[in-house]
């Protein structure tokens, strides 16, 4: 008995285990990461409202959109907790190594990084680096939100069923009505708030701004998902029958914003469309639609943009295609773009009717330098008229007259436009996949209905899904 409990004093015979200490857990990494700041204030003099479709301010001074002396809208002293005077950024990252930005000027995408097939991502959107740069008039609308009407409306004139009634819209390029007009949502600061991993932007815009008709409020709501697709989903009510298509106008390279045409060339894109809207000489509408097959426009099966450029006289393409949609079907696959050496997939889902094919025609032209002469006399004073369609078309697009007073005489050479990180974005660098209803829709009969009446709610929803092609095989 001694022997037995010397063991159990000494403790050699308990069957008693220490206590296991508990690992402390890894703190988990959220599928995606939403951050918000602040990317600038909107300056002071900056106009609030837009201009009657009778002002020409804005074409007396074309050069930079910030400089134009609006009338200043009474701030209370709290403005600033309506986040209308900050224009904020938000920030999405997943775990697959993306990361997509947005300001609340002009509900612009910024930013997206996406990763290549090594998983080195990099930033394949247009953009600037500076809110200031954002404000300037030779902003292509780079990442904006476009509205009211995206495209053109033919001599800025309207008439909207089955009232009747016509409305003349402000004309910003040449004769005609663009994007919107002069201020179109692309160039107001929304409101924001944050629910989840979703970011709500809303606008209301007045009536007869821009010469619209009622009172429009638009509602955009961005969501940046695990599986690399940015999803947005845009609504819209009125207060009295209106023409409402919203759109986004993303610029992109798959190889990286910075790799120039060369990389832009290689591009392989296929669309989802057999039929193609007409346009004239001005790139308007003329309600007529046509077969792709046999066309240099036919992108049913994946063709190199190499190949297919030289095939299109007017140096690139700019075209609105009429989507193949399913019956009763949502969202419609609408484009593919491949590009073989980064191995970077972009593919664009919508459930709107048409898509703008847009390559960059109109960026600046390092080869376009015209010398002194009559030639460039003459370019220098079309795109010195204010209501000229030249001067709207090159300021709006990166291309600029350059004046210079040498012995009486005038030329017009290439004016660089600078981007994100020193990049110069010339002709053919950048394209662009617009998904919308046709444009001048309103005007003809044939196109889809784009009025929007009391009561009704206008839905777009767009999908940008970024993924990594590890084949061979397109």
């Amino acid at each position: 008995m001694a022997d037995v409990e010397d063991e159990k004093a000494s403790g050699d015979g308990s069957d008693e285990k220490p206590e296991e200490i508990p690992e402390p857990e890894l703190p988990k990494v959220p599928d995606v990461e939403l951050i918000v700041d602040g990317f600038g204030f909107m300056p002071k003099d900056y106009p609030r409202t837009a201009h009657s479709r009778s002002s020409n301010v804005f074409t007396k001074s074309p050069k930079i959109l910030k400089e134009i002396k609006g009338p200043e809208a009474e701030q209370s002293p709290c403005a600033s907790s309506t986040n209308i005077d900050i224009v904020r950024r938000y920030t999405w990252k997943t775990r697959n190594r993306m990361t997509v930005q947005i300001i609340t000027y002009g509900a612009t995408i910024t930013s997206i990084q996406a990763p290549d097939r090594k998983g080195v991502p990099d930033d394949v959107v247009a953009g600037f680096d500076t809110l200031e740069e954002y404000f300037q008039s030779r902003n292509p609308y780079f990442g904006a939100t476009i509205g009211r009407y995206a495209n053109y409306i033919r001599d800025g004139t309207m008439v909207v069923r089955p009232s009747g009634r016509m409305y003349m819209l402000s004309t910003n390029r040449g004769r005609n009505h663009y994007h919107g007009g002069y201020m179109g949502f692309d160039k107001v600061n929304w409101r924001s708030y944050v629910i989840g991993n979703k970011v709500i932007m809303s606008h209301v815009s007045d009536r007869f701004q821009e010469g619209y008709p009622g009172t429009l409020m638009a509602q955009i709501a961005f969501e940046v998902t695990c599986d690399n697709t940015l999803k947005i989903e845009m609504k819209c009510t009125t207060s009295e029958p209106t023409i409402v298509n919203l759109s986004m106008s993303p610029y992109f390279n798959l190889g990286g914003h910075h790799a120039g045409n060369e990389s832009m060339y290689d591009h392989i894109f296929t669309i989802n469309a057999d039929k193609y809207t007409v346009v004239d000489e001005e790139g308007l509408a003329t309600g007529e639609k046509k077969i792709v097959g046999a066309t240099p426009f036919d992108f049913r099966i994946p063709r190199v943009l190499r190949t297919m450029l030289p095939k299109i006289p007017q140096g690139g393409y700019d075209l609105n295609y009429c989507i193949t949609q399913g019956t009763e079907q949502d969202l419609t696959f609408q484009a593919r773009i491949l590009h073989p050496l980064s191995g970077r997939v972009l593919e664009v889902y919508s459930n709107q009717p048409g898509m703008q094919f847009y390559t960059g025609n109109l960026l600046p032209d390092p080869d376009k330098i015209v010398e002194n002469g009559e030639e460039a006399g003459e370019v220098s004073k079309n795109a010195s008229e204010g209501e000229s369609d030249s001067s709207s078309r090159t300021s709006a697009n990166g291309e600029e007259a350059n004046e210079e007073e040498s012995e009486g005489k005038k030329s017009y050479g290439y004016v660089p436009l600078l981007g994100k990180q020193g990049t110069y974005y010339k002709k053919h660098g950048l394209f662009c996949v617009m998904p919308q209803n046709y444009p001048d829709a309103v005007n003809n009969r044939n196109f889809p209905n784009s009025v929007l009446n009391p009561g009704e709610v206008y839905v777009h929803r767009i999908q940008y899904k970024f993924g990594i092609l590890l084949g061979k095989y397109v």
